[in-house]
């Protein structure tokens, strides 16, 4: 009995399963331009001491979420519009329409795993992460990471300190991104795991567990804890009872609003009017985001709706285990009571009634049992169908995931050949192109030769005449030279012949003079001999002088004659040199200018070819830009005409889904009528059976005891 009643509360415990807790919807964050966070010193810590993988945690049955009610100032201002983050994150990645969660953020590498480059706070309003990527003010506060085969991020303006879903065990804990809903896939070598000791560690990279995450998984719970703000709801995160078990002592800090992503006025006051001049780019984008929107919030409301009946079935289950229990206790103490009274029975009417009593609790016991064990096989049923529900959604998660696997390999494969096909039409008119502009430019440099040549013949035409002219010129000059200095030299000798007659005429005039004057003194040196004899040799000693005077002046003449002779052959050899040095100068002048032009030729020959280079490049930059904007069209064409076809598809799926959903859902309402029906006729076929039985046993202790009855009559 003992043995049988412990069974029973195995089998009842073991009825219990741990349903996933209700996850409710968290938006997502703002957008600003925060500075740049720069990189923590890295300082090598000492060797932390080796922490053994948790062991596989007893199990504990689910009790559903908590949630904590918090008095704070939040500081700072969220983003006023999920468009701000498609400018500002344009820089880190690329953003693409899926056809799922709609415009979503790929980061520029590609094994980027979200909450990995950065560290963990306790604050207020929770485990807050301060990240070191450039976007991760942007990304780890706001907005949703989701896996399609690799990490892409959903854009919100709900802020929160870090969107992810915690595992803790005895010694270690671990955080993954959160996703939208409970079932929110991610990848086991995704999850994040630390020793508890360094969850506050600055360099986490450097404790992470790189192999066997499973052993991690399974040695941890999911633990679902929330703040409550106003309307808004965070997670929180480790509570203070767990990190005192782990012995790790960490205190509230605040941050400033860089580390929190938030917007003070000025940022917010930018961040709307960077919303207001992008309103018209990003308006397909944001009727996109809110059809998305709409349509995840009712499937957050069906899986809502589907988590309060599992849970409602969950108490109900708990609350018919609490009854069993009772019952079979209730039994349990009519069995011990029924066994005290039958040592204590003395005559067989009581042992009769007692006996009586027996079979009624042999018979409740049976009856117990059976339903004990319908409600196992119940129990067994509803596993092997939550277990196929739960393999079923998983396979349709791995076929899903295959399926955008596939489409994003197809869509890769697309792109690359319409890319290849773009760079050989564009490589082909760039050919084409280049030998278009080659001939012509082939054709242009003829033309310029030629029409250089026809200008250097005409240059070197005008020169020769202005040659000719200037030496015609120069010509001209020395000839107007020549004759000046003839004309000069004839009239200085005129001048020096009509000085000399007038020296002659002069001297003549004086001989005269001093003739009559020396007649006179002769006839007044007769009167005064001795005074005309003095007088005759002092006129002697005049004439001598006047011939010597004379002669000097004539030697001076002479002197002065030959001295101006050699002046004028001076000058004239001067002229001669100058004339000559003017036609050297004028030579090397005109080689110089014709090395100066044919230099500023050169120059200006390669600045022109400069400038059509440039404006060759110009124009190639403008068809390229031009190109790309039709590419671009044609890229948006070709998503505009996908994504109506996505939404087609999505849409027939939708239906076939709803239609199968229904088909079933008839099939298995029958199946449950008809297993309803079958049951109840097992039911009545055993009701009837234990009846007969029972009227079969009454004849037969009927007969029995009138048999007694008639054998103690003749006795």
């Amino acid at each position: 009995m003992r043995s049988r009643r412990w069974l029973a509360a195995a089998l009842l415990a073991g009825c219990t399963v741990n349903s996933p807790p209700p996850q409710y919807s968290y938006g997502p964050p703002p957008a600003y331009q925060p500075p740049t966070q720069p990189e923590p010193a890295y300082t090598p810590p000492a060797e932390p001491a080796y922490t053994p993988p948790p062991a596989e945690p007893t199990y504990e049955p689910y009790a559903g979420p908590s949630y904590f009610d918090v008095s704070i100032d939040l500081d700072g201002m969220s983003v006023p519009s999920t468009d701000v983050f498609y400018s500002d994150l344009a820089p880190y990645g690329t953003w693409y329409d899926d056809r799922t969660y709609g415009w979503v953020f790929a980061p520029s590498i590609a094994n980027y795993r979200p909450y990995s480059n950065g560290r963990w706070k306790y604050t207020d309003y929770g485990w807050t992460w301060i990240s070191n990527d450039q976007f991760g003010w942007a990304t780890d506060h706001y907005g949703r990471w989701v896996w399609v085969n690799r990490w892409v991020w959903v854009p919100d303006t709900k802020w929160g300190p870090a969107w992810v879903q915690w595992r803790v065990g005895e010694g270690w804990c671990g955080w993954a991104p959160a996703g939208y809903s409970d079932d929110t896939y991610v990848p086991d070598e995704q999850w994040l795991f630390v020793p508890a000791a360094q969850l506050t560690a600055s360099d986490l990279r450097r404790f992470y567990v790189t192999a066997n995450f499973n052993v991690y998984i399974r040695g941890t719970q999911r633990i679902h804890r929330y703040n409550r703000w106003k309307n808004d709801v965070w997670i929180a995160g480790p509570d203070q009872d767990w990190l005192r078990r782990q012995r790790v002592s960490v205190r509230s800090e605040r941050l400033d609003l860089r580390e929190l992503g938030r917007y003070d006025r000025d940022q917010a006051r930018e961040a709307e009017i960077r919303v207001r001049d992008h309103r018209k780019e990003y308006q397909d984008r944001r009727r996109r985001e809110e059809q998305v929107r709409r349509d995840l919030e009712a499937r957050l409301r069906r899986e809502e709706e589907a988590r309060r009946r599992e849970a409602d079935e969950h108490r109900r289950r708990d609350e018919e285990r609490k009854r069993r229990e009772d019952e079979q206790r209730r039994i349990d103490e009519r069995n011990r009571r029924l066994e005290d009274e039958q040592r204590r029975a003395q005559d067989d009417a009581q042992r009769r009634r007692l006996e009586e009593e027996r079979r009624k609790i042999d018979e409740d016991r049976r009856r117990f049992e059976e339903r004990d064990k319908k409600a196992r096989e119940e129990e067994k049923r509803r596993r092997d169908e939550q277990e196929r529900i739960r393999q079923e959604a998983f396979k349709k998660q791995q076929q899903e995931l295959e399926r955008r696997r596939a489409e994003d390999e197809r869509r890769q494969k697309e792109e690359e050949r319409k890319r290849l096909d773009q760079d050989k039409r564009r490589q082909a008119e760039e050919q084409r192109r280049k030998q278009e502009e080659d001939r012509k430019r082939a054709e242009e440099d003829r033309k310029r030769l030629d029409e250089d040549k026809r200008r250097q013949a005409d240059e070197q035409r005008r020169r020769q005449e202005e040659d000719r002219k200037r030496a015609e010129e120069d010509r001209k000059r020395a000839e107007q030279d020549k004759r000046r200095f003839e004309e000069d030299q004839r009239r200085r000798q005129d001048e020096d012949r009509k000085r000399l007659d007038e020296d002659k005429r002069r001297q003549a005039d004086e001989q005269r003079r001093r003739q009559e004057e020396d007649r006179k003194r002769a006839e007044e040196d007769k009167r005064r001999q001795d005074e005309q004899r003095r007088q005759q040799d002092a006129d002697r000693k005049r004439a001598e002088e006047d011939r010597r005077k004379q002669e000097e002046q004539r030697r001076r003449d002479d002197e002065q004659r030959r001295k101006q002779e050699e002046e004028q052959r001076r000058k004239f050899e001067e002229d001669r040199k100058r004339l000559d040095e003017n036609k050297r100068k004028q030579a090397d002048e005109q080689r110089r200018r014709q090395e100066e032009d044919d230099r500023k030729r050169a120059q200006e020959e390669q600045r022109r070819r400069q400038d059509e280079d440039r404006k060759r490049a110009e124009e190639d930059r403008r068809k390229q830009d031009e190109q790309r904007k039709r590419d671009d069209e044609q890229r948006k064409r070709v998503e505009e005409q996908r994504k109506r076809d996505d939404e087609q598809r999505r849409r027939q799926d939708e239906d076939n889904r709803k239609r199968q959903d229904e088909q079933r859902r008839r099939e298995d309402e029958q199946r449950q009528r008809a297993e309803d029906d079958r049951r109840k006729q097992d039911e009545q076929r055993r009701r009837d059976e234990d009846r007969k039985r029972d009227e079969d046993r009454k004849r037969d202790e009927e007969r029995r005891r009138k048999d007694d009855e008639e054998r103690r009559n003749k006795k």
